[in-house]
């Protein structure tokens, strides 16, 4: 079986955005370190399981913050950062900017025949769902790893909940749903419902409470 997990765009505009700008935080505040736990979770749960290691980039991006292996393969979407961005090189808004995705078709064309695809890196809620969509409408059988999408960065910190050997769909979203207690239980079910309800992510009717 022909496994690939696939990890979208690892640079460093999109990382350190989840980074202290200071690096000696981590130690002030007793706080581990998110990028050595990101590369053992993908060592443990995708390349020690049998899964062919992707990583996707844009062509005018080098790879940041991940430990490729020299059995990891690189491919790269057909539009550059500057195309995708938002914001200029300096950090300035772009006027009247509409935003240019890569072809997910032509990503997912990339990694040939394969029976069993998993979706982690940047950003749950756009690029990672879409080419998720892509993936399950070209009948390949798909999960998104949410523990390794943007969400991590928070997530890793949870010691009661994560796992650095596997992600539990069932585990997250008691994690999410608990998280947003404080504000009541209708309101968390709510709002877990309304951020996971696409198909991609996993989750039955059954499990986001959905009447039959």
């Amino acid at each position: 079986m022909n496994k690939v997990f696939l990890y979208l765009y690892p640079i460093e505009e999109y990382t350190k955005m989840f980074l202290f700008h200071n690096d000696d935080f981590y130690d002030k505040w007793n706080i581990k370190r998110p990028l050595p736990i990101l590369n053992e979770c993908i060592q443990k749960r995708y390349r020690e399981k049998g899964y062919q290691v992707v990583f996707v980039l844009y062509p005018d991006k080098n790879i940041y913050g991940i430990v490729p292996k020299p059995e990891d393969k690189i491919i790269y979407t057909d539009v550059t950062f500057d195309e995708a961005s938002a914001c200029l090189s300096d950090g300035t808004e772009k006027k009247d900017f509409i935003p240019k995705y890569p072809n997910e078709q032509l990503l997912l064309k990339q990694l040939g025949n394969i029976d069993e695809l998993v979706i982690g890196g940047y950003h749950f809620r756009d690029c990672v769902k879409r080419v998720g969509e892509v993936a399950m409408n070209m009948g390949i059988r798909t999960t998104i790893d949410l523990d390794l999408t943007d969400l991590f960065f928070n997530l890793y910190k949870q010691e009661d909940y994560f796992n650095i050997n596997e992600y539990n769909s069932e585990k997250f979203k008691r994690q999410m749903i608990q998280q947003d207690l404080i504000y009541g239980e209708e309101y968390a079910l709510e709002l877990f419902n309304n951020m996971f309800s696409n198909p991609v992510y996993g989750f039955s009717n059954e499990e986001l409470g959905h009447k039959k």
